[in-house]
């Protein structure tokens, strides 16, 4: 059974142009959201990332290796394109295929739900080739430790049309990260709670049981 460890972005300074709100707590939101469908339908465990650790090799990446996690997922927003970006993007790590397909996936999921269509020319991107080569810490530091990992920017927060869309569809956005990794994964579905009866003979009475 696979251990799905999320990271939600913890940048609260990174404020929407729209709503009164920041990437720490929208991510945060999402990320409730993902591990209650997870754990509600699928045959999987989830976990949240210890929310005041920071993305370092020995705070996020350690406690989802101590936890005993397979999959690091970091869900975040984007910014930086004004009020023209739009699409998500997503990292991965390039010793990982599973990695890789888990970006592809989390893209493809969240693109077709987006009514703002993406003008990104590239999409998924190999993690490692930020910084010069060093990556992004939550590409570099978790697939360091044998996780995999991805990285995944769900769309632009100051763009004002993609921001209200961040806001207001939460459930539907939880739902692709879900779809994303349960296709990368082969995930399966709980089986159905059956519900059964029993009559039992009590004295002169037949009740169920």
């Amino acid at each position: 059974m696979y251990k799905i460890y999320l990271s939600p972005s913890n940048q609260p300074a990174n404020k929407y142009c729209v709503g009164n709100t920041n990437e720490k707590t929208e991510m945060e939101a999402v990320a409730k959201k993902v591990k209650d469908i997870l754990d509600n339908e699928y045959e999987c465990e989830t976990v949240i990332a210890t929310l005041y650790l920071g993305i370092g090799l020995n705070e996020r990446a350690k406690e989802a290796k101590d936890m005993g996690c397979h999959i690091y997922l970091a869900i975040h927003y984007n910014a930086g394109g004004g009020d023209n970006a739009s699409g998500a993007i997503a990292f991965y790590h390039p010793d990982s295929t599973s990695g890789k397909q888990l970006a592809v996936n989390a893209v493809k999921e969240l693109n077709a739900i987006c009514p703002i269509k993406s003008n990104r020319s590239v999409s998924v991107e190999n993690g490692m080739k930020a910084f010069n080569g060093l990556g992004y810490g939550e590409i570099r530091n978790p697939s360091s430790i044998g996780l995999i990992s991805a990285l995944v920017e769900t769309d632009f927060h100051d763009n004002p049309k993609t921001a209200q869309w961040l806001i207001d569809n939460k459930d539907t956005i939880a739902r692709a990260y879900v779809n994303a990794l349960v296709n990368t994964f082969n995930i399966s579905k709980k089986a159905p709670v059956s519900t059964k009866y029993y009559r039992v003979q009590i004295g002169a009475y037949t009740v169920k049981s």
